[in-house]
């Protein structure tokens, strides 16, 4: 009775199929659906903001639907450069998620020359998230009442009367700039950590006024630890009432109001960036996420397609010149 011995080429042709089978069962394991592990939100603003009570909504409730867990991390400082130029490094793997505003598109490079992104290059454009007008507000023993009041002293003490923000090129000094150009007045700004110290600063009466994010201080306005002036919106906005428009206010040329958007690093996977469009849509879509965004003074506003915000992103590159070589002209 014989024995079979495999020659070599047989051999060989094994060894081939065992290892083509490990390398198929290899590449399956890496092309794990994603997400397969956490992923996380960068929000680059110090927690108790608007964007930081944004991102926090966004990561419960899409961490849900994706069956994984979002992390919020917050990347304060240099008015949001450093969490936009931390992002734009990131691997484009959708592990890694950015809430980001309009002065990535265009303003940081003119206010920041030394930044290393590209606001349209570098980042994924994901989906358009919320929009809501700023609070002008100033201590309750000021003089100031009005948006009128405001402007007369400010025409009569051109430089003298001060505004706090979160820095040069913060949405809060963004505002003022925008105001100074529609009242043709001139406004000293005073920047400090963020918009809560700022607020405070206006409540102790070190600054005269703030252009201030909702949920700073619509709870102190609410308690009465500080008065309205009015929004830097031109409409009046049903979150807000009592609270007068700009237009109401007597300045119907002034038309400010902030959005943050959904991004990610630039050379992300198309289908993962369709999913999560789909997905932060659904959520903004939520009854109870609206009411939540309501109560921080935010209307969600998704995008119609991944398409529809990225034309809208390259809109504003265009219109933001501007305002941001006034914006730096307003601190020379």
């Amino acid at each position: 009775m014989s024995t079979f011995k495999p020659s070599f080429g047989f051999r060989h042709l094994a060894k081939i199929l065992v290892m083509t089978s490990i390398s198929m069962v290899s590449g399956l394991a890496s092309a794990a659906p994603w997400p397969d592990h956490p992923i996380t939100l960068v929000v680059p603003f110090a927690p108790g903001g608007s964007a930081d009570g944004l991102g926090r909504i966004l990561a419960e409730k899409m961490g849900q639907k994706l069956n994984q867990t979002i992390i919020v991390e917050n990347r304060p400082g240099a008015a949001t450069t450093i969490a936009s130029s931390y992002v734009a490094r990131a691997k484009p793997d959708g592990y890694t998620l950015y809430i980001g505003m309009m002065n990535l598109h265009g303003m940081d490079k003119v206010l920041y020359p030394g930044v290393a992104y590209d606001g349209i290059k570098s980042f994924s454009h994901i989906n358009k998230l919320v929009t809501f007008p700023m609070v002008v507000v100033a201590a309750n023993s000021s003089p100031i009442k009005s948006f009128a009041d405001l402007i007369a002293k400010a025409k009569a003490e051109p430089g003298r009367v001060t505004h706090g923000s979160a820095g040069v090129g913060s949405s809060n000094h963004l505002a003022a700039v925008e105001f100074m150009r529609a009242a043709n007045v001139k406004l000293l700004n005073v920047p400090y950590k963020g918009g809560n110290p700022a607020a405070m600063a206006t409540i102790a009466g070190d600054v005269d006024i703030s252009f201030a994010t909702p949920p700073t201080v619509m709870p102190l306005v609410t308690a009465g630890r500080i008065k309205a002036l009015g929004l830097t919106s031109a409409a009046p906005s049903a979150l807000f009432p009592g609270i007068p428009s700009s237009a109401e206010a007597g300045l119907p040329g002034y038309d400010f109001v902030v959005w943050h958007g959904l991004y990610g690093p630039a050379g992300m996977d198309p289908k993962i960036v369709e999913q999560l469009y789909e997905v932060s849509t659904a959520v903004l879509k939520d009854p109870e996420v609206k009411e939540k965004l309501g109560t921080l003074g935010m209307e969600a506003q998704p995008s119609t397609s991944v398409d529809a915000f990225n034309q809208f992103v390259r809109g504003v590159a265009k219109d933001t010149e501007g305002l941001a070589a006034a914006a730096k002209a307003d601190e020379q």
